[in-house]
């Protein structure tokens, strides 16, 4: 949990440095684009870590009812007081993991919001044709931003089947 809070904290100056400001000019939200798609690499890997403590704490908490939770649910109806606390443990550790997952992803709200309306904003500010090499450098980023997407949603998927 240590490196977690060390992670979200770094995300935490990250987008903090990288501010929230709106604007309606094309290569200060370009830039704020790219700025975007570094603190989105960040991002991934504070929610990877997130999840990799979540799957490696679960595993032990299920260890003793064949890592299958409705096994610790049969015990701890038996009000089996082991079985009772493991339980506990497995619903806090839930809590705990939609918390974290939550905070991370409100440190970057408002910087997101104030790039989609600046983005959404410069193109009805402009003519479509003196924004075409600006929108192909921002549908570049946007397939950065995807594939880190992809890959992070992939490891989680690895993490889950294990």
């Amino acid at each position: 949990m240590k490196k977690l809070f060390g992670l979200l904290f770094a995300v935490a100056i990250l987008t903090s440095c990288g501010g929230s400001s709106y604007t309606t000019d094309k290569e200060e939200a370009l830039k704020m684009k790219q700025d975007q798609t570094e603190n989105y690499k960040a991002y991934y890997e504070s929610a990877f870590e997130i999840e990799k403590d979540y799957y490696e704490e679960r595993k032990e908490i299920l260890a003793d009812y064949g890592g299958k939770e409705e096994n610790l649910m049969k015990k701890a109806k038996t009000k089996d007081e082991t079985a009772l606390d493991a339980l506990a443990d497995f619903r806090n550790l839930q809590l705990r993991k939609r918390q974290d997952e939550q905070a991370l992803g409100r440190k970057y709200e408002d910087h997101d919001r104030a790039l989609r309306q600046s983005i959404s904003d410069i193109r009805q500010l402009n003519d479509s044709k003196d924004l075409k090499d600006w929108n192909e450098k921002i549908k570049t980023e946007e397939k950065i931003q995807d594939d880190l997407s992809d890959k992070h949603y992939k490891a989680v998927e690895k993490l889950r089947k294990n």
